[in-house]
This record gives structure tokens, C-alpha cells and sequence, in this order.
């Protein structure tokens, strides 16, 4: 998936805290080159199985013990999930890793669990900060008792385990079910088009295509308009319009999509780079105006 560089100025505006999971509880932290990171919320879902070995050497062992099902991802971070997003996504990891990204100095730290052990840990801290181990288990693992659909324990990872890391979290989290029982998207269903949310992102596409920044400033609200003025005084400026341009998809059509009060998500298909694209906008009505905030593109489904 690409995540597109917002328009200029744009960039310089986050889209503030997003839905908590439902009851979800995380304490926590991570410290790593004297650099501590606070784990404040998190999800677990299922992975899937490896493959079985073919391999029969004749025998039968009646003391083999019976599988325990699946690995489960254990997810821990620093901001709050948009847990309905997360739900939704086939990729929890991917949908995971978009949202961290889109937050500023975030972290994320990532258990694989199997047969109550921990065999795999990741952790990332942004910006480029990447830490992973795998072995029979790594750090040590407690569980808890905990109710139907929830995991429930506490993890340890501490420089005592051979490395410079400190992780230590306790954690009760819902275990995300099948994509497809999810609840469905906030807000109401949009034509195709996407109607005035939709009318405003096609006009957007089309001035950053065309090169014409007096509509792109039209187009946004009065201090963001402002930030574009200033940057177009800066010597890279000509630069900068030519790599929005390039990574603007064009031949854009909006299939639908959904508003929720002053937000919008538009689904729309599009060509990059001669290839054809899935993609997806956001949408958030400032002042009156519907104003571009995220644009992402796939591959088509």
C-alpha cells in the first residue's frame, strides 16, 4: 500500500486521537538506548498456521499432545487504535502499521505467542528504530485468566535477557474475529461521485495535476492557504509541486464511499505510473469546505 505525502502544508496537521478498542487495557513500556516509550492501548487477533511436516516414520505416539490451535499476535502501542478500522482490515498487520505511521513519534511492539510462549518479538520506534528476536521463547511470558474472546496476561523483556532492552507490559485485550463480522464503517453510504465530499476531492486531483496553485489554495482553508504561500517562497518549491504532481493518481473515479458527520472516505479507482490502482481519500469538512487530508493506493482487489 502507498500512503501519498499530503499536499505541501497539509502535512503539517495531524488528525488527532482515534476510538479506543472497546475495554482494552495496556500498561506498559519499552526502553531502548535510553529512549522509554509508554504502551497505552493494543489488539490480539489469530495467525495462521504452518503447514504440518508430511513426514510419517510408520510409528504412532499415543503421548503426542493435542495442538493448541493457532499463534496469536500480540499488538502493544503507543497511541489509541481505531479499532473499528482494525476490525475491518484482512491485514491487521498492515492496518496496524499504517495507523502508527500516521502518529508522531509512535512505537509499536509485536508478540508472536504459541503454545503460551513467545517465540517472536518485534519492536519498532519511530523514526527508523527496528528491533526483533525469535528463538524457542523470548523474554517471559504470564498468562492470566481472562473472559470468552480476550487474552489476558504480562510480558517481561529485560536486559538480564542479553540485550540492551527493557520491555515490560501487562495487558487484557479483545481477540479480533473474522474481517467479515466487523461492524461496518461509521456514517451513511455516499453515491458514486461521492457527492460534495467527493465534488471537492476531484477538484483538488485536478488543480495538483494541472500545476495550478491558485486553486489549490481555493481549495483549503485560510491558515493552510497561508502555510502554501510561505512555501512557495522557498527555492525547492518547483521541485515539490513536481513530486506531488507525480505521486497524484489520475484518471480518478469514485466508486462511493461513507461520511460520518464532517468526515468522509471516498473509494475511488485510479491509473499510476500506467498501472491501474485501487484507492482511498479522507475527507474532513473545515470552515464550510471539504478539504483533503490522507489519499492511499493498492492494488486493484
Amino acid at each position: 500500500m502507498r500512503i501519498a505525502a499530503l499536499p505541501l502544508a497539509l502535512a503539517a496537521f495531524g488528525l488527532g486521537l482515534l476510538p479506543t478498542l472497546a475495554a482494552a487495557k495496556v500498561e506498559g513500556h519499552c526502553e531502548y538506548e535510553g529512549r522509554k516509550v509508554a504502551l497505552v492501548d493494543g489488539a490480539a487477533w489469530l495467525l495462521p498456521e504452518e503447514p504440518e511436516d508430511d513426514f510419517d516414520d510408520g510409528y504412532e505416539d499415543e503421548e503426542a499432545p493435542v495442538p493448541s490451535g493457532p499463534p496469536v499476535m500480540l499488538a502493544f502501542v503507543t497511541f489509541s487504535i481505531d479499532a473499528g478500522a482494525l476490525a475491518r482490515a484482512t491485514d491487521r498487520e498492515e492496518g496496524l502499521r499504517d495507523q502508527s505511521w500516521e502518529q508522531d513519534e509512535s512505537a509499536r511492539l509485536e508478540l508472536t505467542l504459541e503454545d503460551g510462549v513467545v517465540g517472536q518479538q518485534y519492536l519498532w520506534i519511530s523514526p527508523g528504530t527496528n528491533i526483533s528476536f525469535s528463538s524457542n521463547e523470548v523474554g517471559h511470558y504470564k498468562a492470566a485468566a481472562s473472559a470468552k474472546n480476550r487474552v489476558s496476561g504480562e510480558y517481561r523483556f529485560s536486559p538480564e535477557d542479553g540485550q540492551e532492552l527493557d520491555c515490560r507490559v501487562k495487558f487484557d485485550l479483545v481477540l479480533l474475529g473474522d474481517p467479515k463480522d466487523a461492524p461496518p464503517p461509521p456514517g451513511i453510504a455516499l453515491p458514486a461521485g461521492g457527492g460534495e465530499p467527493g465534488a471537492a476531492y476531484l477538484a483538488m486531483n485536478k488543480a495538483v495535476q494541472a500545476g495550478d496553485f491558485d486553486a489549490m489554495l481555493k481549495l483549503m482553508p485560510p491558515d493552510r492557504a497561508a502555510m502554501m504561500q510561505a512555501a512557495r517562497k522557498e527555492p525547492d518549491f518547483a521541485a515539490q509541486m513536481a513530486l506531488m504532481q507525480a505521486m497524484t493518481p489520475s484518471k480518478v473515479k469514485i466508486s462511493g464511499g461513507r461520511q460520518d458527520g464532517d468526515k468522509a472516505w471516498l473509494e475511488f479507482t485510479a491509473v499510476e505510473a500506467g498501472q491501474p490502482r485501487a484507492g482511498t481519500a479522507e475527507m474532513h469538512r473545515e470552515g464550510g469546505r471539504w478539504i483533503l487530508v490522507k489519499e492511499s493506493t493498492r492494488d486493484p482487489d
